[in-house]
């Protein structure tokens, strides 16, 4: 997949070390999942992408990289909800050195897009929670829009999302 100015795609093992130093930087994580990882908890994940994800035709978590320059920027995902199999949300993570360069929105839309386009989804969500703001932005310019509040272990978070048709027509 590409956008205006990245490329998109599935990680290669030559990624490893890319992927390892975003998920152990604790400011990156700070509103991701169960936040920064070890880098033991990481390399398990970098694993568990390839051995049990790639290997099993799962090509929904990908790397982001520049055109410019190839240069590694992040990773996106469109995957089921943990809580609702039947929703399908996306999420990503970008280096902070590549935070308000407009990226995130791209990577959004592009996503959102390839959910309806490619997977035939008839909605797309993201999960944010209440105090990332950037995200809840990006959300917003990618079409979505809130629909509920919810509540896990670790407190209330914002439930947005888009369906095909108005996603379609924007």
């Amino acid at each position: 997949m590409e956008t205006e100015r990245l490329i998109i795609k599935k990680y290669e093992r030559k990624n490893y070390d890319d992927f390892i130093k975003l998920f152990t930087d604790k400011i990156v994580m700070k509103f991701v999942g169960d936040g920064v990882l070890t880098k033991s908890e990481a390399d398990k994940m970098w694993h568990k992408l390839f051995d049990e994800f790639y290997a099993k035709n799962l090509n929904t978590i990908y790397a982001v990289f520049t055109k410019e320059d190839l240069r590694f920027i992040g990773q996106c995902w469109i995957r089921p909800r943990p809580s609702i199999k039947s929703d399908w949300e996306i999420g990503y993570v970008l280096k902070k050195e590549d935070w308000g360069k407009g990226f995130a929105t791209e990577i959004s839309t592009k996503i959102v897009e390839f959910g309806f386009i490619e997977l035939k989804l008839n909605a797309v969500f993201a999960t944010i929670d209440i105090e990332n703001t950037a995200s809840i932005h990006v959300a917003e310019k990618s079409g979505m829009q809130k629909i509920r509040d919810e509540y896990d272990a670790d407190g209330l978070f914002y439930v947005y999302g888009v369906e095909a048709e108005s996603f379609a027509n924007a």
